[in-house]
């Protein structure tokens, strides 16, 4: 055994530089009473298969305060969308997240860099993603999101690739 330690927060970040951005959109969490609303932001970045399959990762990041009624309030919206993606198969998650879709994988990282962050992360797979990428997100993800988190977005801005 090594005696090396692994950063594991250290490897994600490294990965997530690699990825492929393709938007970013602000949104609000309505977290209701007493918490209230939360902005934040939501970076939608994609990987296509030579076959044209591939999945959409999707960054929700929040600027969080110390109050842990906030910092629960927040984990169990997102809670919600964890559940989702545990039980959707292929009919739920067409109907939510549009045609093509595969399955879909969350990982909550919850509150890190010293309770400043509140990180989770998507991931919905799609047998046919090529082309589709920008129709995806504003005709079914985000609308689908929408339907599952008490969130609004804003319109998503689009990043240009050279």
């Amino acid at each position: 055994m090594s005696d090396r330690i692994i950063d594991l927060k250290k490897q994600l970040r490294e990965l997530k530089a690699g990825e492929k951005m393709a938007a970013f959109a602000g949104f609000v969490l309505h977290l209701g009473d007493p918490v209230g609303d939360k902005d934040g932001v939501l970076k939608i970045a994609d990987f296509i298969r030579p076959d044209g399959s591939g999945y959409l990762t999707l960054t929700f990041q929040l600027d969080m305060g110390p109050d842990p009624a906030e910092h629960n309030a927040v984990g169990a919206a997102f809670q919600k969308l964890f559940t989702f993606a545990s039980r959707a198969d292929h009919v739920m998650g067409k109907a939510r997240f549009g045609k093509g879709f595969d399955y879909m994988l969350c990982m909550d990282q919850g509150v890190s860099e010293g309770d400043a962050w509140y990180i989770a992360e998507a991931d919905i797979y799609y047998t046919g993603l090529r082309g589709r990428v920008r129709e995806l997100v504003g005709q079914d993800v985000l609308p689908g999101l929408a339907a599952i988190l008490p969130v609004t977005f804003e319109d998503p801005n689009w990043w240009e690739r050279g």
